[in-house]
């Protein structure tokens, strides 16, 4: 249960007990009570911290906590026991009960009140700081917005990581990155007093080391928490704070990280989803086409604004602002006609509803079902798309459930929005776009970020490129020729390189690859194993030593009629391919 504030968070939300009328107000405080009076009867209730089953089952209507009874689902709970400090709650309607299933928490108190809570002003003194209060931005999507420094141990340092987190929220970082430094700064705290620092000066260089060991977290944690320390002994340093040394946090502390593959839906799950979404509700089947062809991020599906979609000539293109951090900025991609469509369906859809009065292209909604799909009582809100409780991956993961659908291991496929990002930009990659193209749609500064984090290669391009790779092994001298050095008209056409030149009782028959270009001339025409650009057909390799052994007997038989330039001629070809067969027999 949270901490309620009666005089500012519920004073206009009670029914009178006597006319039922909503809204009575704050009228008196005692100290140990306060008290509310109804503006129409004028009826006056002490109402004491404790909540009484009378007020908490007002507040359970007021806000429509609904039945677990999916078949039920009515907002008549009402609390009507309480069994060793255990709330039972009953439906009035079907009679079914539940245990402490309707905490007044901020998200619920949110989520079914269809507005936001109630903004504390903000005092740096306070250990409780609501960020809306500093920023106005903070809070449009997340349902976290609170921090609080309660649980900190060392006073004198809760001071400075209150300067610091107030120096990042100027900044106009988000909720997520101030969380993790709070949390940091909090886990340091619990050392310092384990430890007995009593001011910033006993903090040295043993002592970070002694804190890393102490720390006992993954590699991820304890790389959070270093560099939450390290931010903090900069920039108050910088701010002049305090002087601490700069170096008391290197970078060899910070532990390996291991890069993780993507891990893109599969293609038989993603399939079997894409066939059975029409059984979804219209909007929310439109989220997973809008996000999935735009590989969009699950916040950014939620930000995306009616105006989105422009047309220029016969073309359509999605544009949206992309935040990460503080960074913002626009990102476009070409669409067709028919995400075009769905797009113009979801904005009618939206302003059929309100209008003007609502900004956003999506929406969040309540009564979601876990086991229909069709989701018969859904209701829209006028909320943003919250990533706790988002819509997508609850009628997903249903949809999932009600279709049986698994994956290549026979286990039941599992969802979160965040994968129809990586997994639409490794289909692009797989389906033969360059990685530069990838990398625009993805709207990646470094192609390394759209190669490491959101493109996989599967074992059919391995396959592939290792064919590539195979058939150029070496050269025309018996070096290694590597796949990327050949030229682009190769990779994308290795049959027009191809030779199969056939032998004349002078010439001798010629297989493989020309090296060259398709716009370049060659200066050696017929003279291709003594080139450099020559490229060996590994499978060809028995045809090499019945040439080579040929043009040693058209040598010999030179060498013996005089005819000097012949016997040169047929013995570079020779010698040539006397490399070349070597090279090719100790790769097999």
């Amino acid at each position: 249960m949270i901490k309620i504030n009666w005089h500012t968070d519920y004073q206009r939300e009670f029914q009178c007990p006597r006319c039922q009328k909503i809204g009575v107000r704050l009228g008196g405080n005692l100290e140990t009570k306060k008290k509310f009076r109804c503006p129409d009867c004028n009826k006056e209730i002490i109402q004491f911290y404790s909540l009484t089953k009378t007020y908490f089952s007002n507040i359970l209507a007021g806000y429509g906590f609904a039945c677990p009874n999916e078949k039920c689902n009515a907002r008549q709970m009402v609390l009507y026991k309480t069994i060793k400090g255990k709330k039972h709650f009953k439906c009035k309607v079907c009679r079914a009960t539940t245990v402490e299933s309707c905490d007044l928490t901020r998200s619920n108190l949110s989520r079914y009140a269809q507005r936001t809570t109630y903004i504390k002003t903000f005092c740096f003194e306070d250990d409780e700081w609501d960020l809306r209060a500093i920023n106005k931005s903070t809070g449009r999507r997340n349902s976290g917005y609170i921090v609080n420094f309660n649980s900190f141990q060392c006073n004198w340092f809760k001071l400075l990581s209150k300067k610091y987190i107030y120096h990042l929220c100027k900044l106009n970082k988000p909720w997520g990155t101030i969380d993790r430094y709070v949390t940091g700064f909090r886990q340091f705290s619990t050392y310092l007093v384990e430890k007995n620092i009593l001011n910033l000066e006993k903090i040295n260089r043993d002592l970070i080391i002694d804190f890393i060991a102490w720390n006992n977290s993954s590699n991820c944690t304890t790389t959070n928490r270093l560099r939450s320390l390290g931010q903090l002994f900069i920039t108050g340093n910088i701010q002049g704070w305090f002087y601490i040394d700069p170096d008391l946090i290197q970078d060899s502390d910070y532990p390996k990280q291991k890069l993780s593959n993507p891990d893109p839906i599969p293609d038989t799950v993603r399939e079997q989803i894409e066939k059975n979404l029409h059984k979804l509700p219209d909007p929310i089947a439109r989220m997973w086409i809008v996000c999935f062809f735009a590989a969009m991020r699950p916040q950014e599906l939620a930000l995306l604004k009616k105006n989105c979609l422009e047309q220029v000539g016969d073309k359509w293109k999605l544009v949206w602002w992309r935040k990460k951090g503080k960074k913002i900025h626009q990102h476009s991609v070409p669409i067709t006609r028919t995400i075009a469509k769905v797009v113009q369906e979801q904005r009618e859809y939206i302003e059929q509803l309100w209008g003007q009065d609502w900004e956003y292209l999506f929406c969040h909604y309540q009564n979601i079902s876990q086991l229909d799909p069709t989701h018969p009582r859904l209701k829209p809100v006028k909320k943003v798309i919250p990533s706790s409780w988002n819509p997508l991956r609850i009628a997903i993961r249903t949809l999932i459930k009600a279709e049986n659908i698994r994956d290549d291991n026979g286990q039941l496929a599992k969802f979160q929005p965040r994968l129809l990002r990586e997994t639409r930009l490794t289909e692009l990659f797989q389906k033969g776009h360059d990685l530069s193209v990838v990398s625009a749609w993805a709207g990646h500064k470094r192609l390394a970020t759209t190669a490491n984090f959101y493109t996989q290669v599967t074992c059919q391009q391995i396959e592939k490129e290792v064919g590539h790779i195979q058939s150029a092994l070496v050269n025309a001298e018996g070096k290694k020729l590597y796949y990327e050095s050949m030229p682009k008209s190769f990779w994308e056409n290795p049959v027009a390189h191809e030779l199969e030149v056939a032998g004349t009782h002078v010439n001798t028959p010629i297989y493989g690859y020309c090296g060259l270009d398709l716009d370049e001339e060659c200066d050696k025409f017929r003279a291709c194993y003594t080139c450099r650009f020559f490229v060996p057909k590994p499978e060809k390799l028995p045809q090499y030593i019945k040439q080579r052994d040929e043009l040693r007997e058209k040598q010999e038989q030179a060498l013996a009629s005089g005819h000097d330039v012949l016997v040169e001629q047929f013995g570079r070809q020779a010698d040539q391919l006397d490399k070349i067969i070597l090279s090719l027999q100790e790769v097999a």
